[in-house]
């Protein structure tokens, strides 16, 4: 079974399956950032499989707009402009508040209390400092949620939105998180949920997903580019510590 930030993949699907679903994870959850390239034969060793299904696997995200093709062995995961970042806010606004609403309409007990578990893990994790855990228990907390609303395809909709978004989470750290409106969002979600209350649960996350990509939009230059995060070494270096990975994850450098 292969690992990738903590995500689980099922042993029974075929590897090539196995590294597509592990690549779509690590884009989703942000473990790479705008602009990074990356190798065919670095992806390969890193997950311990041979080129052919890692080949697959890239063709299928380039299809998808998830990654772009570079020259040779190698791929990049794109650069946005704020059109585009304002584009995707105003769709994912609109289906995830959709989601939400479906949700809260047949949430159990069980379903709430799962979701209050994962954003008092977030909590403890931003508390220290570990942003790649971060990233991974914000994108598992939204896709429980949506998972609620029972509608497979709006969550497959979804998740390729998250595809072209999730680098960009990267540009939220370290200032646009450190903002108590995400804990209280979770909280007032949640809190939603157990009362069934959908108008309150859509307005919330809408809220969420609209502040959040607004201030990646506001990141643009004056022709509309949005730089790439700043490496992670680099912040590293000017922080003087460094966020470690979950136990047993596989991690790019």
């Amino acid at each position: 079974m292969l690992h990738w930030m903590g995500t689980k993949i099922p042993a029974d699907t075929s590897l090539r399956s196995q590294v597509y679903d592990s690549l779509r994870a690590a884009l989703t959850a942000g473990r790479f950032t705008p602009g990074q390239k990356l190798s065919f034969r670095f992806i390969a060793g890193t997950l311990g499989v041979s080129l052919t299904p890692v080949r697959e696997a890239i063709r299928r995200l380039v299809a998808e707009g998830a990654i772009e093709m570079q020259a040779g062995r190698s791929v990049r995961v794109p650069l946005m402009t704020k059109d585009k970042i304002l584009e995707l806010r105003d769709i994912r606004r609109t289906l995830e508040g959709m989601a939400v609403e479906k949700a809260a309409a047949r949430a159990t007990a069980a379903q709430v209390a799962r979701l209050r578990r994962i954003a008092s893990e977030l909590v403890a994790v931003r508390g220290r400092g570990d942003t790649a855990a971060d990233r991974q228990k914000i994108r598992e907390f939204h896709f429980a949620l949506y998972a609620i609303a029972g509608q497979p395809t709006l969550l497959q909709i979804i998740e390729g939105l998250w595809l072209r978004t999730g680098p960009y989470m990267n540009l939220l750290y370290p200032d646009y998180i450190t903002s108590p409106r995400g804990p209280e969002r979770r909280l007032r979600i949640i809190k939603a949920l157990q009362d069934h209350d959908a108008p309150t649960a859509r307005r919330a996350i809408e809220a969420d997903i609209g502040d959040a990509l607004s201030y990646i939009a506001g990141l643009a230059d004056a022709a509309g580019n949005i730089a790439p995060a700043q490496p992670a070494a680099e912040r590293k270096r000017r922080r003087g510590r460094s966020s470690p990975p979950p136990s047993g994850a596989l991690v790019f450098p």
